[in-house]
């Protein structure tokens, strides 16, 4: 996958971009948020009435957050330029362009991640953060073997590769996942104040894991 990955981001496929080449091509930074691409059209059979037989499929609750879906994209395409600015081969989902009737969502999440040298959810405050919970706890679950998950949270022993992972939020978000993401899987979680910020801190633990993979105790990935 790792492979794949460098090669389709430098193409365009589909709706994807090509995106420019990078000095660190093959340190991967997986950039995850609770933001909605798909074509719900699409997935529906040619018959189907839209106006009645649809349910509604909204988890954002724009009156209570201070971002809509197009600027937490905006936010995490920003922190994904940004990176790559710095010398990382920083994408979302959406640039990799690897169909969804091959590989769903959730599956690409988890294997994406698994393919990172670091994974970074982004979770500005959006209202109604049900997403958050649901996609970084696949990805993170996905981290443990079975026999790790039972019992209370604070036994779990995460592997090494829950370093590579940070969720950095807004201060003003609130989940109970992210109040597990310390107890359960070990992994960091920080904080920033605008679109700049983000990327700094995002920038930092790309640093330190860069660091941790050439003189400390992670395993190259490249």
């Amino acid at each position: 996958m790792r492979d794949r990955i460098i090669d389709m981001l430098s193409q365009s496929v589909g709706d994807s971009v090509a995106l420019p080449p990078v000095r660190r091509e093959q340190f991967l930074v997986y950039l995850m948020g609770p933001y909605r691409t798909f074509d719900v059209d699409a997935l529906l059979p040619a018959d189907t009435d839209i106006e009645t037989d649809v349910p509604s499929f909204a988890t954002w609750n724009e009156g209570s957050g201070e971002y809509a879906e197009d600027d937490v994209l905006r936010l995490l395409q920003e922190t994904r330029d940004c990176l790559r600015d710095r010398g990382f081969n920083a994408f979302l989902a959406i640039d990799v362009g690897i169909p969804l009737d091959e590989m769903d969502a959730a599956t690409q999440s988890i294997a994406f991640a698994r393919a990172s040298n670091v994974t970074v959810f982004i979770a500005p405050q959006v209202g109604d953060n049900l997403g958050v919970g649901i996609e970084i706890g696949s990805v993170l679950e996905d981290l443990l073997p079975s026999d790790s998950m039972h019992g209370p949270a604070a036994d779990a022993t995460p592997p090494d590769r829950t370093k590579r992972m940070m969720v950095v939020t807004e201060p003003s978000v609130r989940s109970a996942m992210l109040g597990a993401v310390h107890a359960r899987w070990d992994a960091s979680v920080r904080t920033f104040t605008d679109a700049t910020d983000c990327c700094r801190v995002c920038a930092q633990f790309c640093t330190h894991i860069q660091n941790e993979e050439l003189y400390g105790s992670l395993e190259r990935l490249d």
